[in-house]
This record gives C-alpha cells, sequence and structure tokens, in this order.
C-alpha cells in the first residue's frame, strides 16, 4: 500500500525557458537557443511517458527511443536529450544539468540552436519520489524544408 502526497507544483512558459537558457548560453558565448515545435512535441511525449511510467529514462518505453519520437515529431536534425525527475522548478534543473558532465555536454553544444522543454507531473507515492518529470531536447538547424 502506498501513502499519496501532492506532485511538486511548477509551471513553465517558453518564453521563461528561452530566457533562462539565453543567459546560460549567453554567460558562456554560446549560439542562442530558438524553440523548436518538433522538439517540443518530442520534449512533450517524453515528460508524459515518464510521468506516466514514473521512471527517468531515455529508454522508459523501448517503442519511444529518441530517434522514433523525432521522426514522429518531424525533426530533421540531430539532438540530444537531458532529462530529470524531481526538481520543481526550472532553475534547479537547469542548475542541477550544469552540474553533470554528460547533461552539461548537451547544455554548452554549440551546435544546438534549437530547443524543446516539458514538465509533467506524475503521481507522486512512497515508490513515485520524483513526482515532477523534465524533458530538455536540443538540436542542431534542421536541413532546409525540415521541422
Amino acid at each position: 500500500m502506498s501513502t499519496e502526497r501532492t506532485a511538486p507544483v511548477s509551471s513553465i512558459t517558453i518564453a521563461e525557458a528561452t530566457e533562462k537558457l539565453n543567459a546560460m548560453r549567453a554567460e558562456r558565448r554560446l549560439p542562442l537557443l530558438s524553440h523548436n515545435a518538433a522538439l517540443q512535441r518530442a520534449a512533450d511525449e517524453q515528460a508524459q511517458i515518464m510521468a506516466e511510467t514514473t521512471r527517468v529514462s531515455h529508454t522508459a518505453d523501448p517503442e519511444q527511443t529518441l530517434v522514433i519520437r523525432l521522426r514522429r515529431s518531424g525533426f530533421g536534425g540531430g539532438a540530444g536529450e537531458n532529462l530529470a525527475g524531481g526538481p520543481p522548478n526550472l532553475d534547479t534543473v537547469i542548475a542541477g544539468w550544469l552540474k553533470s558532465p554528460s547533461h552539461n555536454k548537451t547544455m554548452v553544444n554549440p551546435d544546438y540552436v534549437q530547443f524543446g522543454i516539458a514538465l509533467r507531473r506524475g503521481r507522486s507515492t512512497t515508490y513515485n519520489t520524483y513526482g515532477t518529470y523534465w524533458a530538455l531536447l536540443m538540436g542542431v538547424r534542421s536541413p532546409e524544408g525540415r521541422a
């Protein structure tokens, strides 16, 4: 039997995410990011999968790999993906990604100039302590004519 708790309250806007991600990139003299609708669809899908499965994993659903999600979303370029579970706000999750060598590598990749970011709240129980699930996709500019 599990004890249910309220998941952390959090929301983000694309404008807020763009501002915070670009502030971090400007400090490092990296190209600024623009929002990409196809990357957003892929990020939304991954955050939803993680919230439903209560797992932070690039393969939380084996049928929903990054390559499959990018293809389905219509994104035509290369991309990297950062995931997180738990942080209740954007500042905290960005700080965590920057401290992690593998996540930092994605955050500061100068080839990545587009992004999509999503958060979903899942049921928080004794066995699911995250409550909040984040997915950030950053990608290279798509070939002309592709999303």
